[in-house]
């Protein structure tokens, strides 16, 4: 049966709702294929059907959430035979809907979109889940004796996933890796890889608790590692706390997720963790959802800037042995510019950039002339649109007005989400959203970071975020699945209204950057607040001190939000060179943070009028980062069809190909075909020759070369393959190149590449043959050609290289067999 023909049978009660559920979940497994996309997609919604059929039974669902569903339902699915119930809803309430009741219980439904919308071709593409004509589907790799021993997998996901893996392995001590790749490309196998395969402590940083709960259960489910991983955050049990605090004590965890507020707010796991570090049982600090970090600070959660402050500290306390990740999706040059200056370390940075553009939103955009018609105009989006959804609004306050609307209009299941939500309520939605228990979720940008869910059909931006990058990562919530998806840009737009959209975003952008004057107050503030500890250029500072421009009043109500300024402050004084942050501790008294700086400049910090005059140049230079985003936000919304939305995209993200699959410019889209492999750079990482083994060293004398040589000139069977595996594996071969029909299943414990994955590998990353690398020649006589020039461009690197070939197999262009023109031994495979 497929998905329909499982809801027609739950729905006439032939099959009740644990056993539809199981079926339907059979048939998420399949995402190799278009065909297999689309029916995992509509699997999902027929489970969505269930749950808010059950919800509607138990009257959690009011008759508009119902119907709401029902209409997506049928046009994702077809046309539904449903109960009396059902059908009399249908009946009384679904002609807002489109809901068309038919003879025999049969419902069906008309295809309406809101009458603003310039067309509704990509409408169209969404419910049928028609992918445009160039989508290009991840092609997984063969997986090695790395990922099959120490996960439940045989492939890597993509060969970019494999590359990202095998060079986080390899990073050397004290060095700093940014890995970017495409929302699903699998990211956190790195992470739980890393964990797995070192023996100390990897400790992962997450932005949410939902990511947190997501990741941990994720290691658990995907590693052969059962033991040692851990999820630490506020709503825990004391005995669940207790039992980390144990295990980190005895050295017994391996995998740590956690957010830098609740490491910094027990002030035992800070001092555990500082403490492993300098014993080195701390090997591995991960960011994880990296990108999100330079946009928190004033308004949200300074505490993930605050981290780097931390790490700096462990990392030289380990003697540069720790080693730092930031994985992320695709990045802007401005983002990385404030990721490494954060968290990496001069001369010890690394990138491994496959930054893409997502090939599934369709963008739509409807300006609205006033905010009445903007908010008429996202209730029509809501009722008429594929669903799921997200509408994004700026301020909470803008997202309780929307839901009350709503609820003027009977709706009961649309729930908020935004920064002010408590953690327990979070928990809630977001556990509902990734079950199918809402259809529509309203939020703020604090909504979405880090949720793997698939099938997000819609996404609305009632509002006109700050800048670009902030909007196409929200863009990105939806068809994680490879399946179309709909942007929905909705600004209330105008040119004399100083409360438009445009004129609130550049409220956000200028407040971001302290005005020098109030850098100069804010600083004194902290200098000379009596909780201050000065001892000669150093100095521990309360980010809770007020500055002297405030009132008694003032000062007493200025809580969380002052002190964000106050660590603002700080951070931007030591990106300019004024200070360096040496240590942060968080005071549970005044509840704010103690930062520990050393003065760099003390002449120039030491006197209002200097330091004023010095900051002017920095604070411009802060102000014109900060507004670039900006200013390509605020063309896009002003001037629309002035350029390719794909191309104002690729001009944020350069590393990436130009991808549009339908925009307000360009209707029908552009067709781009991107590299099959999506490396955009060679990382800058040296490796030097690992020492050989004894048997390889024995074998191989001084010599870079060796050949292994084969009796027959036929094609490599699969035991024959087995053995020379085997055998490489035995020598502390680090990798083997071997024909793709045969590269699955080695017992090989090192990295195992086919012909074109090694000729891309060897060209774009070298380093990771330094363990040296065993190739296997067959028949073709022009692809044994092509393979013995690629493996010639390591010798500059003095890496090893074997080669088992049959030792008189020509070189084109030397004119003599391989065994005259490498400069090694040959030795027979049994030797090996």
């Amino acid at each position: 049966m497929d998905s329909m023909e499982i809801v027609q049978a739950y729905l006439s009660g032939a099959l009740e709702a644990g056993r539809a559920e199981a079926a339907l979940k059979e048939r998420l497994s399949d995402t190799k294929t278009l065909a297999g996309l689309r029916e995992a997609a509509r699997a999902r919604c027929a489970m969505g059907l269930l749950r808010r059929s059950a919800q509607f039974r138990r009257g959690e669902l009011s008759p508009q959430d119902m119907c709401l569903h029902l209409r997506d339902a049928i046009l994702f699915l077809g046309r539904l035979q449903v109960p009396e119930t059902l059908y009399r809803l249908a009946k009384s309430h679904g002609k807002p809907y489109g809901l068309v009741c038919e003879p025999d219980f049969v419902l069906s439904c008309l295809r309406m979109v809101p009458d603003w919308l310039p067309h509704s071709a990509y409408v169209e593409d969404v419910y049928a889940l028609r992918p445009g004509e160039g989508t290009e589907l991840e092609e997984s790799s063969p997986g090695d004796a790395l990922l099959t021993e120490h996960t439940r997998f045989s492939r890597y996901k993509s060969f970019e996933q494999k590359l990202a893996v095998h060079t986080a392995c390899r990073l050397p001590g004290g060095y700093t890796l940014l890995i970017s790749q495409p929302t699903g490309g699998g990211k956190s196998l790195i992470t739980q890889l890393l964990a797995s395969t070192t023996d100390g402590l990897t400790l992962v940083i997450v932005p949410t608790v939902a990511l947190a709960l997501d990741q941990y259960y994720g290691a658990q489910q995907n590693l052969r590692l059962q033991e040692g991983i851990y999820c630490y955050r506020g709503a825990q049990t004391a005995d669940a706390r207790k039992g980390l605090i144990r295990a980190l004590r005895q050295k017994r965890a391996r995998l740590l997720f956690a957010s830098p507020e609740a490491i910094f707010k027990n002030e035992e796991l800070t001092s555990l963790l500082e403490e492993a570090g300098k014993e080195g049982y701390l090997c591995n600090v991960v960011v994880d959802e990296a990108h999100v970090v330079p946009d928190w600070g004033v308004f949200f959660r300074p505490d993930f800037q605050i981290f780097s402050v931390a790490l700096r500290k462990w990392r030289a306390q380990s003697c540069q042995r720790l080693r730092t990740y930031l994985l992320s999706a695709t990045l802007s040059d401005d983002v990385v510019e404030s990721l490494l200056t954060l968290f990496g370390a001069p001369g010890r940075n690394v990138q491994l950039r496959c930054d893409a553009l997502r090939q599934e939103p369709r963008f739509y955009f409807h300006p609205a002339k006033t905010r009445e018609e903007q908010t008429r105009s996202v209730l029509e989006a809501i009722r008429l649109l594929p669903k799921p959804m997200v509408v994004y609004v700026l301020e909470p306050r803008e997202a309780a007005l929307l839901q009350g609307r709503l609820r003027e209009l009977g709706y009961r299941n649309i729930p908020v989400f935004t920064g002010e939500t408590v953690e327990a309520e979070r928990d809630r939605i977001l556990t509902g959203w990734k079950e199918q228990r809402w259809d529509v979720v309203i939020a703020t940008s604090a909504f979405g970071i880090g949720v793997d869910k698939p099938d997000v059909r819609t996404v609305i931006h009632a509002c006109v975020p700050e800048n670009v990058s902030r909007y196409y990562q929200e863009v990105g919530r939806g068809g994680r699945d490879h399946l179309p998806s709909l942007s929905v840009l909705l600004p209330y737009r105008s040119n004399t209204d100083g409360g438009s959209d445009i004129h609130r975003a550049w409220g956000l952008v200028n407040k971001r950057v302290l005005t020098v004057a109030k850098m100069v107050s804010r600083w004194y503030g902290m200098l000379q607040s009596l909780r201050a500890q000065i001892d000669a250029d150093r100095c521990v500072l309360d980010t809770s001190a007020t500055p002297p421009t405030m009132t008694a009043e003032e000062a007493e109500y200025a809580g969380n939000r002052n002190s964000a300024w106050n660590i603002n402050l700080l951070l931007f004084l030591h990106r300019a060179g004024f200070i360096d942050l040496l240590d942060v501790r968080y005071d549970g008294v005044s509840q704010s943070y103690r930062m520990t700086a050393k003065l760099l400049k003390l002449d120039v910090l030491n006197d209002p009028e200097r330091l004023e005059a010095a900051l002017e140049e920095p604070r411009r230079q802060e102000l014109e980062r900060q507004l670039k985003g900006y200013a390509v936000m605020r063309d896009l919304v002003q001037r629309p069809e002035a350029l390719c939305w794909g191309r104002v995209f690729q001009q944020l993200f350069p590393l990436a190909q130009e991808v549009c699959s339908g925009c307000p410019v360009d209707r029908n889209g552009r067709s781009t075909t991107d590299a099959a492999y999506k490396l955009r750079l060679p990382p800058d990482l040296a490796l030097p020759p690992v020492p050989p083994g004894r048997r390889l060293d024995r074998l191989m004398g001084s010599y870079s070369w060796l050949i292994v040589s084969r009796a027959g000139m036929g094609e490599v069977s699969r035991e024959e393959l087995r053995l020379a595996a085997e055998k490489a594996s035995a020598c502390g071969v680090g990798a083997l190149v071997v024909p793709g029909r045969l590269a699955d299943g080695l017992p090989f414990r090192g990295l195992v590449l086919t012909y074109e994955e090694f000729y891309f590998a060897a060209a774009m990353t070298p380093y990771l043959f330094a363990g040296g690398v065993l190739c296997v020649f067959g028949t073709d006589g022009q692809t044994n050609q092509t393979l013995y020039r690629k493996i010639q461009t390591l010798e500059k690197h003095r890496y090893r290289c074997l080669l088992y070939c049959n030792e008189s197999m020509p070189v084109t262009g030397a004119g003599r067999a391989v065994c005259e023109d490498v400069d090694g031994y040959t030795v027979a495979l049994e030797r090996l």
